[in-house]
């Protein structure tokens, strides 16, 4: 069974993904807010055994080593997001809505190819001789 839901930390927010089940995205987001496993998995009503089974299944869902790096491979993957983050993406994108709509566009002048010149000799004969010379344009 895959999380369906959003689960909303002090610090940190876990997205459904990667196959996590609600309880191992419950564990994932206590975990990066730093709570120790034993308060994790009393508030779960998990044992010692239910809760390493836990663990295991969240760094092989995630393809983690480590408890570290459960969290970093959580935050790279976009199933956790620090709320500081969150919140300043939404004020962000409330300042920047205001501005768009009142600053004036300016048009982009096209590019245009430059031109150069060169000068060539028509024949190798009349490389002695007085110079005839073209103009090529390109």
């Amino acid at each position: 069974m895959n999380a369906r839901v959003q689960i909303h930390g002090e610090e940190v927010i876990g997205y459904p993904g990667q196959n996590l089940s609600n309880s191992e995205l419950f564990v994932l987001v206590k975990t990066a807010e730093g709570f120790p496993a034993p308060v994790i998995a009393s508030e779960l009503q998990l044992d010692e055994a239910g809760m390493r089974m836990v663990e295991r299944n969240i760094l092989s869902k995630l393809g983690a080593k480590n408890k570290a790096h459960m969290i970093t491979r959580g935050f790279t993957l976009g199933v956790l997001a620090p709320q500081a983050l969150c919140f300043m993406l939404c004020l962000i994108a409330v300042m920047e809505v205001d501005t768009d709509f009142n600053r004036p566009r300016s048009q982009r002048r096209s590019r245009t190819l430059t031109e150069f010149s060169r000068t060539v000799r028509t024949s190798p004969a009349s490389a002695g001789g007085p110079p005839s010379r073209c103009l090529l344009s390109v």
